[in-house]
């Protein structure tokens, strides 16, 4: 298997409430809130509910020989009870029938997972107690009917990849702090915060046309957030070529690093909000406009990685990478950044633009513990 690997922190979530609400605002500071740049994610929640759904709702076929080598992987699996998406696998843990005192221990590390010896050439990894005593065996359980869960894979799928690209924007983040100024708070937090009141406010609705009513209310308003930062990202990428182009005025380097805290920030308001459009939508069953939306969030993306804006054909992220002020922790993101996500982002666009259903190649197990069987 290869070295990296998507982890899901996985929210407490009520199983009743995984078909039909809407559950996208968990914390205070979600709720109530002013910084966007504080609040949750939004991805986490909505992978988890339709990880359940699809567990579920499949068919599952028990897995002797696992397919996935790297015990490593099962130990992130186990220890954390994480959604994790490795090179076209996706595990998803079952643990809900686990006693409590084994889930201690697991975190603590005072239980460890190896693997099984008493079969030569087994695979099935097992959980050992302090004195290495085997107490319960991990399995898979392949989800068989692919067909019948499509919809719920590439939900799952679309908003990981959320996820990826918000985190590798955040570390790109994390130390650039400023002050969004009074217009951008206007076109861009503004609404989405409008948005959040009327989403939570549907929760108290009595009628489902009166929810979807508000619903869609929320997604317009969040559509004409996105609107403007997706323009706001093109003016920004454009001034900033300019100035970059005119050597006599590098010495103003903070007028430079001002218009890259822009555009990083303006990238991690459209995938926050890109994925708070697409569960919304998907809500109300409009999963075509969902599609859509991350085809345009795309689009932008892939113009910032590589559409030409100066006279030597460079685009804004390798402007970015040039003139961004690096230090040991942070060297450069964002050409990994770009090096990354161009190859995922085309061809995320080109199975978005072919519409292909059936082009499903994840496979997905989901990750039981049960009582050791002896062998």
């Amino acid at each position: 298997m290869g070295d990296k690997i998507e982890i899901i922190d996985e929210p407490n979530i009520p199983e009743n409430d995984t078909e039909n609400s809407l559950i996208i605002f968990k914390t205070d500071i979600d709720k109530y809130g002013r910084d966007i740049m504080e609040m949750s994610d939004f991805f986490d929640g909505y992978v988890q509910q339709m990880a359940i759904k699809l567990r579920e709702d499949s068919s599952l076929k028990l897995v002797r020989d696992l397919p996935v080598s790297n015990l490593g992987i099962i130990n992130e699996v186990v220890h954390h009870a994480n959604i994790i998406m490795n090179q076209g696998i996706t595990l998803i843990p079952d643990f809900d029938s686990l006693p409590n005192d084994i889930n201690e221990k697991l975190g603590s590390k005072l239980y460890s997972i190896a693997d099984s010896k008493q079969v030569d050439g087994n695979l099935r990894p097992v959980i050992l107690d302090e004195n290495g005593v085997r107490i319960k065996d991990i399995t898979l359980k392949k989800i068989t009917k692919k067909v019948d869960n499509i919809e719920t894979v590439r939900s799952i799928s679309n908003q990981l990849q959320m996820k990826q690209i918000y985190a590798k924007l955040a570390d790109i983040q994390e130390f650039q702090m400023y002050q969004i100024e009074t217009d951008r708070d206007r076109d861009f937090i503004v609404p989405f915060l409008d948005a959040r009141s009327l989403i939570l406010e549907s929760k108290s609705r009595k009628t489902k046309d009166e929810q979807i009513r508000l619903v869609r209310e929320a997604d317009g308003k969040i559509r004409t957030a996105l609107a403007a930062i997706y323009q706001n990202i093109d003016t920004t990428s454009k001034s900033f070529a300019k100035k970059v182009n005119y050597p006599f005025l590098q010495p103003f380097g903070n007028q430079l690093n001002t218009y890259m805290r822009f555009l990083t920030d303006d990238l991690q308001l459209a995938t926050k909000y890109v994925g708070v459009r697409m569960q919304l939508l998907e809500y109300i069953g409009d999963s075509d406009a969902s599609k859509e939306v991350l085809q345009q969030y795309h689009h932008v993306v892939y113009d910032f990685l590589t559409k030409p804006l100066t006279k030597k054909g460079l685009p804004a992220a390798t402007l970015m990478h040039d003139y961004f002020p690096y230090d040991k922790t942070n060297i450069n993101c964002w050409h990994t950044f770009s090096t990354e996500m161009i190859p995922t982002i085309e061809l995320n666009m080109e199975k978005l633009r072919l519409n292909d259903k059936d082009d499903v190649e994840e496979e997905i197990y989901i990750v039981s513990l049960e009582d050791s069987e002896n062998e």
